[in-house]
Parts: structure tokens; sequence; C-alpha cells
């Protein structure tokens, strides 16, 4: 099996989006492989440096892979993620090593920052065409950007084994959103529905939404999200109506239904495929009027068939969601490329 240099921009301590690439790793872990990290994070096996001033992060995370790729041990082959790409493709192809593409985490600021981000984006698809083997992509969206070189969809997965938790019982259904509260999500527009909604997470639009008199709570360790999402009833992901979000196969869909949920979620590529499901009911993004009248749709039904609703929702992840499932494709790259280089 592969020895593979995972390389990151994310602290994988602190980072909300560390979930998925920790699950990923574990499942491929699962399947004999090992992982060395390539990260701005002290427990990574290989820290590099990234600014948290505004305009230098990509620069300077850029020349510190440069630096710290050259006596970094020679892996089989390197899981890249789109802004690791600039920083590490040269020394890779030196090395004669082969690397795969992750894109997880399209652009998605606004303003100026956007516009770079979007053009160190577009620099990066552009070196993997000519370089990688090929791309992980998080949902169909992505195809059209991936056509010239393979490429494998690695949805938002969970381990379904750590959701079995008993439910308790309660005569009424509660509402949660857990994620990221960042204002680019604009979750203020689910406060004004005057929804009774508990927000879970961390973010910089946490002091609006308590000024606006949500209740929010702290975002928590992955091991005790089974735990709190049992005690909820329906989730919620509502997003705007922008570009980048289209691509989304939102994590937090998964942990919901692996929880025993019903989810009210925008219609993203990443679900739509499953729009057919009773547990799943989709709205177009940014229609604040269909995602209330989606809630309330389902408000009005009893609590046991909710509940019913919910157990056939974690039936679908263990059989979709579970990321056993989600990396069979990657594995297969990853194995498919080993192999053709003995």
């Amino acid at each position: 099996m592969a020895m593979i240099l995972w390389i990151t921009h994310r602290d994988l301590e602190k980072d909300l989006t560390r979930t998925s690439r920790l699950g990923i790793s574990n499942a491929l872990e699962n399947q004999n492989h090992s992982i060395s990290w390539m990260a701005p994070s002290v427990s990574a096996d290989v820290v590099v440096n990234r600014s948290r001033k505004l305009g230098l992060g990509h620069r300077s995370f850029t020349k510190s892979i440069r630096k710290n790729i050259q006596n970094t041990p020679l892996p089989e082959i390197a899981i890249v993620e789109w802004t690791a790409v600039e920083g590490a493709y040269r020394e890779l192809k030196a090395k004669s090593i082969p690397w795969i593409m992750m894109d997880r985490s399209p652009p998605t600021s606004r303003g100026i920052a956007g516009y770079i981000q979007r053009m160190q984006y577009r620099k990066a698809w552009k070196i993997a065409r000519n370089q990688s083997i090929g791309a992980a992509v998080k949902s169909n969206h992505h195809i059209d950007s991936t056509a010239e070189i393979p490429f494998v969809i690695v949805p938002g997965g969970v381990d379904c084994s750590s959701f079995e938790i008993d439910r308790s019982e309660r005569k009424s259904p509660v509402l949660v959103h857990h994620g990221s509260i960042s204002k680019v999500r604009e979750l203020h527009r689910l406060v004004s529905m005057g929804l009774d909604i508990r927000f879970i997470g961390s973010g910089n639009a946490v002091n609006q939404l308590k000024s606006l008199g949500a209740r929010v709570d702290d975002a928590l360790p992955s091991d005790q999200i089974p735990m709190i999402l049992s005690e909820a009833d329906i989730g919620l992901l509502h997003l705007p109506d922008r570009p980048e979000w289209r691509g989304a196969s939102p994590l937090k869909v998964s942990e919901y239904a692996a929880a025993g949920l019903c989810v009210v979620c925008s219609d993203v590529s990443g679900v739509s495929e499953f729009e057919d499901e009773e547990w799943l009911t989709l709205v177009p993004l940014g229609d604040d009027e269909a995602f209330y009248s989606a809630i309330n749709e389902l408000l009005e039904c009893e609590i046991s068939e909710i509940r019913r609703r919910g157990e056939t929702a974690r039936i679908w992840a263990r059989k979709n969601r579970d990321w056993s499932v989600c990396v069979s494709d990657l594995e297969k790259l990853i194995n498919e490329s080993l192999n053709e280089s003995l």
C-alpha cells in the first residue's frame, strides 16, 4: 500500500473544515495506506508557515512548502490541495513523485481577496492539468473543470459507526444548524424567519446572530457531534444564491443524516441526486420563502413521522456517505498510479 504525503493549508487542530480531511485520511489508513501531513499545524509531520496577515497567506505558504519539501522523506504519492499546488509541483516533478490535486474548498471570499483567490485557483487547475495524475473533487459541479485529466468524486462523508446513538424522546421537533457560522453564509436570514433554531459552531457571524436574539453554542470537538445532533430532529443548511455554493457537497448533510435527522437544504450538486429521498427537502439556493415553507411543512408532521423519516436517513448515510464508501474511487486512483509505476 502507499506512503502518501498530504499537503494542506488547513490547521489540523483548529480549522472546522479539518473534519473532511481527517475523515478521508482515516478511511485511507483503514485500507493500510500511511499518510504524513505537511500543514501549518503543530501536530503535522512537516510544519509549514502560513501567515495570518491579510494578503500574505498564500505567498508565505507557497514559499514555506518549497523550502520544506526539499528535505521531506520521499512518499510514493502526494495529495496536494489546490492552495498548495503552486508551492509543491516543481519539487514533486523533480523527485518523480506522482500527485493528485485535492479540491475541497473553492474560493468563497468576496471583493479583492476573492478575486486574488480565484486567480490562484485557476492557476492551480492549469498546473494540475499538465502535471498531476488526476484530481479529487467534492461534487459533480467540478466535472467540467477536470475534463482534461482523470478525476474522482469524494463527497463529504461521516464515520457512521460513531452516530449509532439512541435518540431521546420529545414531544416537538428541535431545529439545528451545525457548522461554520461565517458572514458569507448569511445565516441572519434564518434568524429573520422567526424560527427557534439552535446554532452550533464558530465564525465571524456569531456576534451578529446573538445580537438578533439567536441561540448560538460554541463549536464542539468532533467526538461530541453525534451526541449533540441526537438531541435534534431537523437539520438546516440554507446557503446564499452565489456561484461558489452551487458545487457544494455539504458534510453537514451527511452528519445530519447519519444522526437520524430530517434535512432541509439548499439545492446544491453534492446532494441534488438524492432529491427523491423522503427525509431530504431541497430548496433553491437563497430562496428564503421556500426554505421557510419547507420547514413549516415538516413541523406540521407528527414527531413520530419525523423520526421515521430520520431513520431512513440513517440507512441512506450508511449506504452512501460512510467514509469507506466516499474514498473508494480515490483509493482506486491511488492504486492504479502505483501499479503503473511498478
